[in-house]
């Protein structure tokens, strides 16, 4: 819970929610009832047959009521923007939490690699004491003392750029989560946990109803619809009422009058075509959307399957194999009968065969946390 209060407080889910904020109040804006106007005059009159003369002034007051028609229309379609704005801030928060999820198991690869590479340099460290003392006893030659320094500062080296990316992801996530003064993060998980990878289909059906691209499609056709029918009201007659008094020199007047605006050579023809069109065009896009997400969808789903897949049978079958195989070779060298080269070949190869294993989980990780984040799973 602490996370998703970061979550709710990044810049990008933010502006989200400016936006979202801003329009709400178009809804309001275009439901607000405009205000009647009031008009004054005044000058000074005098009379051509007498010397008569005084201040004249006038008064009206003009409420209009072609708004009534559009009215509706108007609000119907500031309240699908808005829905489509609030689509839109859940899509930025879904790429803020998949943005989290990613350094999140980038820092817990980067932790188990230095993890992986501190207990084979131990190991390695552990090699070189054996050569020594199979040299110092006369048991091998001299230059495979070399040859195992040699692997070892390889190792090392290895070590050092693997210490040197994990701060470096250390750094990254503190700084997304605030986190100052120079604190280490440490990522808890289990990395050997694999995902879970639904099926295509069921994440399919969860992308067409609850995606936020979708909604936020669903909600700009609606906006675009109800654009239509405002373009096709603007043709009802539009009328408004007027009051006035008028206090002259010779007479003092009062009434009532009505403005009718009838649409006689302009029928509004061009802005409803206009409309349909933009309409159409929303649909088409939103069909596009929904075949580009299920796309993704099918793409991220493969490989969620295929990732975890692999990782298993690197963690099941491959690891352990160069593992033992790497063990045998070394005891078998300890009686001699192997060769240092073929220890070092083997350690090389379970050095290869853990970094590999590592990177395959955490694409694994990585894969299947974006097909739920498509999907609408686990977000909090």
């Amino acid at each position: 819970q602490d996370v998703v209060k970061l979550v709710d407080t990044h810049p990008t889910v933010a502006v989200g929610k400016k936006q979202v904020a801003a329009a709400q109040a178009g809804v309001d804006a275009a439901g607000a009832v405009p205000n009647p106007s009031i008009e004054g005059t005044a000058g000074y009159g005098q009379a051509r047959d007498s010397s008569a003369s005084r201040v004249e002034w006038g008064l009206s007051l003009s409420i209009p009521f072609d708004w009534i028609a559009k009215r509706g229309a108007r609000v119907d379609a500031a309240g699908a923007e808005a829905r489509a704005t609030e689509a839109e801030s859940d899509a930025l928060r879904r790429d803020v939490l998949l943005q989290l999820r990613l350094l999140f198991w980038n820092l817990v690869h980067e932790q188990e690699r230095v993890a992986a590479l501190t207990a084979l340099n131990r190991e390695t460290s552990a090699l070189a004491n054996t050569v020594k003392q199979r040299v110092d006893k006369g048991e091998s030659r001299p230059v495979e003392s070399t040859r195992v320094e040699i692997e070892a500062e390889k190792i090392a080296g290895e070590l050092s750029m693997a210490q040197f990316a994990l701060k470096t992801r250390q750094a990254q996530l503190g700084l997304w989560l605030g986190v100052t003064g120079g604190k280490q993060l440490t990522a808890v998980a289990d990395l050997n946990k694999l995902p879970r990878a639904f099926s295509s289909e069921s994440a399919r059906a969860k992308v067409r109803g609850t995606h936020p691209v979708i909604r936020a499609a669903e909600a700009k056709v609606q906006a675009l619809s109800n654009g239509v029918s405002l373009e096709r009201r603007a043709r009802i007659p539009t009328f408004s009422v007027r009051a006035f008094t008028d206090h002259e020199l010779d007479r003092t007047a009062y009434g009532v009058g009505l403005a009718v605006d009838f649409p006689l050579w302009n029928w509004n023809t061009g802005n409803i075509r206009k409309a349909e069109a933009l309409l159409a065009a929303g649909r088409s896009r939103l069909d596009s959307q929904r075949l580009a997400l299920e796309a993704s969808v099918i793409e991220a789903q493969a490989a969620c399957q295929s990732g975890v897949a692999l990782a298993e049978r690197y963690r099941d079958k491959i690891q352990p194999s160069a593992t033992s195989a790497a063990q045998t070779i070394e005891r078998t060298y300890q009686l001699g009968e192997a060769t240092l080269l073929e220890v070092l070949d083997a350690r090389r190869t379970l050095l290869e065969t853990r970094t590999q294993t590592l990177a395959i989980f955490a694409q694994a990780q990585a894969a299947c946390s974006r097909l739920a984040v498509l999907a609408g799973e686990e977000l909090p």
